[in-house]
This record gives C-alpha cells, sequence and structure tokens, in this order.
C-alpha cells in the first residue's frame, strides 16, 4: 500500500491530488492511529485532515523529500 504512495509521488507527468491519489491510501495504511476517531488516535496528528497535515508539515505538498510522512516511512528506526 506505501509503495503506491511512493509511486504516485514519484511520477511527474500527472500532479498527485491528495483526495484522490493520497488520501485513500492514508486511509487503509494509517488512519487506525491518525485518522477521524479520537479516541483511537495515537497521537495529535491527523492525516485524514490535509490542513492539519500540512500545519504538522506531515506532508509537504510538491516537496515529499521534507513532508515527516514520507520521511519515517523510509527511516530504518524501528521507533519512528
Amino acid at each position: 500500500m506505501l509503495a503506491a504512495l511512493f509511486l504516485l509521488l514519484a511520477q511527474d507527468d500527472a500532479p498527485v491530488d491528495y483526495t484522490r491519489d493520497v488520501r485513500p491510501i492514508l486511509s487503509n495504511a494509517c488512519f487506525k492511529c491518525h485518522g477521524p476517531d479520537e479516541k483511537k488516535r495515537a497521537s495529535k496528528l491527523r492525516l485524514d485532515d490535509r490542513a492539519a497535515a500540512i500545519k504538522k508539515k506531515a506532508i509537504v505538498p510538491g516537496k515529499p523529500e521534507q513532508s515527516g510522512a514520507v520521511e519515517r516511512l523510509f527511516s530504518t528506526d524501528p521507533s519512528s
């Protein structure tokens, strides 16, 4: 699932659309701990809310190398 996100971010020919391309992947892989359910959320980071994810720099539109979420996905640190 996460590999699909990287493929989308790597494509230069078509702009990535958060709602169409990214949100469904996050929904399947990340919303359990970073989604809309406040009782199940593992931290204050919400990935279901684009503006909130951008504010926390988890997602930096057009700059995946600066996005905290991408950094953590590539990390070899087991605590990330």
